[in-house]
């Protein structure tokens, strides 16, 4: 067992990814693994698809890092709109105790948010930067002086016209109503528009797997800070982890 070594989970709205994390680089060192679930998952279901991640990836250690979406406070969820309703409270934290897994959980776009502050370079020289998660709904992360404000979840919020924003601007809505480029660039770019006036950003990271193939949409944004694809793209949140995990340990 290498004590560098944590399994980063990143749970989502249609799926579970996970992989082993070197914590010491802030790097994968397996291949992404990634479990996909019915709408509205519940307890038993996550369980199994950490534990697949966890056997299917070699990982032979008892750490582990979880990115949830929705907001917890230490081991505690206290919403997960995308997630079973039975998933709220200890209960998760708990059933991974179960599994021999020391654990830590953090919402997922703080997740992915602290990949990049940590790992990279690319939030230097910027007070305040914004991560924007692209998938079932919207997540959001902000942090100040390379220092997270944890639990800044915005995407649900309502804009002008009274319409949640991931409604229109996640890659939900995307598929959903069958958006050309032009038309979801459009979407996502009031989105960010709009969180960004609640939160000023100097950068803004977009994350989540849509990023990962950018070239229809990317160029389309419009956002009045700097805009970038988030470092790791769709893995940033499994990293970030694992990694925020070991740093909480210490």
């Amino acid at each position: 067992m290498n004590d560098a070594h944590v399994l980063g989970i990143d749970i989502g709205g249609s799926s579970v990814k996970g992989a082993i994390i070197d914590v010491s680089i802030g790097a994968m060192v397996t291949d992404r693994l990634e479990f996909p679930h019915q709408p509205l998952p519940n307890l038993s279901s996550l369980i199994d698809s950490i534990n697949k991640v966890r056997r299917q990836s070699g990982y032979d250690g008892d750490q582990a890092g979880i990115g949830f979406p929705g907001v917890v406070l230490g081991t505690s969820i206290l919403n997960g709109p995308n997630i079973g309703s039975e998933v709220r409270g200890t209960t998760l934290s708990e059933s991974i105790n179960g599994l021999g897994l020391e654990n830590t959980l953090l919402n997922d776009a703080d997740a992915a948010l602290y990949h990049a502050i940590r790992n990279t370079d690319v939030c230097r020289g910027h007070d305040t930067a914004l991560m924007i998660t692209i998938g079932t709904s919207i997540g959001t992360a902000l942090s100040q002086g390379g220092r997270l404000i944890r639990n800044i979840e915005l995407g649900r919020v309502r804009d002008q016209k009274g319409n949640r924003l991931d409604e229109n601007a996640s890659q939900k809505a995307r598929l959903t109503n069958d958006m050309s480029d032009d038309h979801w660039a459009m979407q996502l770019s009031e989105a960010i528009h709009h969180i960004s006036l609640l939160t000023s950003p100097d950068i803004v990271l977009l994350s989540g797997g849509v990023t990962e193939s950018p070239g229809g949409w990317f160029d389309k944004i419009e956002a009045a800070a700097d805009l970038v694809i988030a470092p790791g793209s769709n893995k940033a949140g499994i990293i970030g982890s694992a990694c925020w995990h070991h740093d909480s340990k210490k």
